[in-house]
């Protein structure tokens, strides 16, 4: 933990049935129980209402979210239509985003209302932000004031930003009252959050000054005023800082819940650390599937969202390999004189891809943790420039003792493939480091771009290669 930065106590989310599983009862959630979900699937192809309503009305929040979820996207949405828009609102925070949006399509407007107006202001968010402008301004406008204040306010800052995902549902208190004015304000004041364990501290100007946990209210004496007693050293959080560097600061200070102020200072909410955990999952998982031009949530989409979804990235593949077919063209003829040309000039290609791909993976996620910064890049690369060098020759030596064994009439071709096998890792180790910090340094997110650039670079650059020095050193 960083010196002068004090852990927090976390404030627990509205639905928190979930974290009170005993353990036996975890384990039919995690697999749902085979005979439920057969049930369901049984009442729905039978058309059956009465008895899958029975068994949905016997489920929690969360075990409802996970039947949603493992049902396919027809079978969701006739379950849907047999509950009549009554789902209890906190199934819908534990859906995934991709079936929270399908199951929202197919309500009527009436019944979001009524699920979003039971929702804490950033899980309502969460819900409209996905809407279009009008859907979303209607919905809005026939919330409950305070949320409709709050949901406004909230989509008004950036998409993934702090103020985004921030709760507005926190109990602050000027830092000038009395422990007894504390107590008093907690025993009467009816609009205070179902739970809660901090309290916010603030200037007259709403500016956060710092924080107390509940424990340590209780504790103090009646005539003690709240600054004396109050945590100071708070590090309150811009609501135009990017989640990603909320995380990422939640995780540098070992903070379990954190201020957001406007830009003028003044907290207008908090980020407890499961919204940091979501956001964490979220951000991987995006990453992971942008590596491989797929996307989070493709497993519950349907077969039409996935094939357009995917169509980009294999397109700018196609595009990609073109470019190294176009490389192996200007070669044909000495391919077609010497034909182990062919067989081996794969091998080069693909060895260099493994190996840029292993570096693009340590790279974008030391970007997205912050753990590559100006000071140890140039080390990075020159690491990453050796690893290369030193994979090179071991596999240099090894190719040209495989190629040596196997074709024995052509020697020249084992210095040529080594030769090659040494400058293509070497180029792919470099390209999986420097093309993700240019694209980072363009404001151009790595996860999703890399891939493509390096697979263009390993498959010419190897091809190029290995068939320039057959030409240079055979003709």
């Amino acid at each position: 933990m960083k010196k002068g930065i004090k852990k927090r106590n976390p404030t627990p989310r509205k639905y928190g049935k979930k974290k009170q599983i005993l353990p036996k009862v975890q384990e039919q959630i995690l697999g749902l129980g085979p005979k439920i979900i057969n049930s369901i699937l049984i009442g729905l192809r039978e058309n059956d209402k009465p008895h899958v309503r029975k068994i949905v009305e016997g489920l929690d929040e969360y075990d409802l979210a996970k039947l949603i979820e493992v049902l396919d996207v027809d079978e969701r949405k006739k379950l849907i239509g047999f509950l009549e828009g009554h789902i209890d609102p906190g199934v819908f925070p534990e859906l995934n985003d991709v079936v929270q949006e399908q199951v929202i399509e197919t309500l009527n407007e009436n019944q979001i209302v009524n699920i979003v107006n039971e929702l804490d202001s950033d899980e309502a968010v969460e819900i409209l932000e996905h809407m279009d402008d009008d859907e979303q301004k209607s919905i809005i406008n026939r919330l409950d004031p305070e949320l409709k204040y709050q949901v406004k306010s909230s989509l008004h800052y950036p998409e993934d930003s702090a103020g985004r995902i921030m709760s507005r549902d926190f109990v602050h208190m000027p830092e000038n009252w009395t422990v007894k004015e504390a107590k008093k304000f907690l025993l009467t004041d009816e609009n205070l959050p179902d739970e809660f364990y901090t309290v916010f501290l603030t200037d007259e100007n709403m500016h956060p000054t710092g924080e107390l946990t509940l424990d340590k209210l209780l504790r103090a004496k009646a005539g003690e005023s709240l600054s004396a007693i109050m945590d100071g050293e708070i590090v309150p959080v811009s609501a135009y800082t990017d989640q990603e560097e909320v995380a990422h600061m939640f995780r540098e200070y070992g903070w379990m819940s954190a201020e957001v102020v406007d830009n003028k200072g003044r907290l207008v909410g908090v980020i407890n650390i499961d919204d940091v955990v979501n956001i964490v999952h979220e951000e991987a998982s995006e990453d992971i599937m942008h590596l491989s031009g797929a996307e989070e949530g493709d497993v519950y989409k349907s077969v039409k969202d996935i094939f357009k979804s995917r169509v980009p990235w294999l397109l700018t593949n196609l595009a990609a390999t073109i470019l190294a077919s176009s490389v192996v063209r200007e070669f044909q003829d000495i391919i077609a004189q010497i034909s182990i040309l062919a067989v081996l000039m794969p091998i080069v290609a693909s060895m260099g891809g493994t190996t840029g791909n292993q570096t693009l993976a340590v790279v974008v996620r030391a970007l997205a943790t912050k753990e590559l910064t100006s000071r140890n890049t140039i080390r990075m690369i020159f690491k990453e420039f050796m690893v290369g060098l030193l994979n090179g020759m071991l596999f240099a030596g090894l190719i040209a003792l495989i190629t040596r064994l196997l074709f024995p009439d052509y020697q020249q071709m084992c210095l040529i493939i080594a030769i090659a096998m040494v400058c293509n890792l070497c180029i792919a180790s470099l390209a999986g480091i420097l093309i993700p910090l240019t694209l980072n340094k363009f404001k151009v997110d790595p996860a999703v771009s890399s891939g493509v650039f390096l697979i263009a670079l390993t498959d010419s650059g190897g091809y190029f290669i290995f068939l320039g020095l057959a030409k240079f050193l055979l003709f």
